[in-house]
């Protein structure tokens, strides 16, 4: 019987950890998302995060700034919570080629990867995540953006520790118009 559980538990850690699908099936569908495109200049974001119940914990915006220089790529994060928190991140990224790209930043752990191809990007990296109370924990994230048209996204990312799901953001990002001139 105890062989038996111990089976259950692994396939049950395998598939919680497991994506649902790849970018492949978005392959042939665009407009095309490519972060050096679509992360250049201002853009403002609005989101939640949920926990594994799906109820809202953090409600949040950001205002970004995007800049490239080849295959090279700074993007930083002014993050302002519901509840007055402020936090800054800046992702150095980079594209390497055929829709991959890889980024860091100070509180991910190790380097980000991801892959685009059509409309879809998917990301995998561990960060030591700040909580609200101040304590920070390493978790995991499985990280979906999805390109509605050349100005606006949504970004999907389910959050686990040891594979299972704690919880999720959602996103809404979108390029700032340019001023009139």
């Amino acid at each position: 019987m105890k062989t038996l559980c111990l089976i259950m538990l692994t396939m049950l850690m395998g598939v919680a950890g497991c994506s649902p699908h790849s970018v492949d099936q978005y392959a042939a569908q665009g407009p095309s998302l490519k972060l050096e495109t679509f992360f250049t200049g201002p853009l403002t974001a609005h989101g939640i995060v949920t926990n594994r119940a799906g109820e809202v914990t953090e409600r949040f915006s950001v205002r970004m700034q995007g800049t490239w220089q080849g295959d090279n790529g700074r993007l930083e994060e002014w993050f302002t919570f519901a509840d007055g928190r402020k936090q800054h991140r800046t992702w150095w990224l980079q594209r390497l080629g055929d829709g991959h790209y890889s980024g860091r930043a100070d509180d991910v752990l190790d380097e980000a990867t991801g892959r685009s191809r059509g409309f879809a990007m998917n990301w995998h990296y561990t960060m030591n995540l700040k909580l609200a109370d101040g304590d920070a924990v390493n978790v995991t994230f499985d990280d979906w953006m999805f390109l509605l048209d050349e100005q606006r996204l949504i970004n999907r990312a389910t959050i686990s520790k040891f594979g299972f799901r704690v919880g999720e953001v959602l996103l809404y990002i979108e390029q700032d118009a340019p001023a009139p001139h």
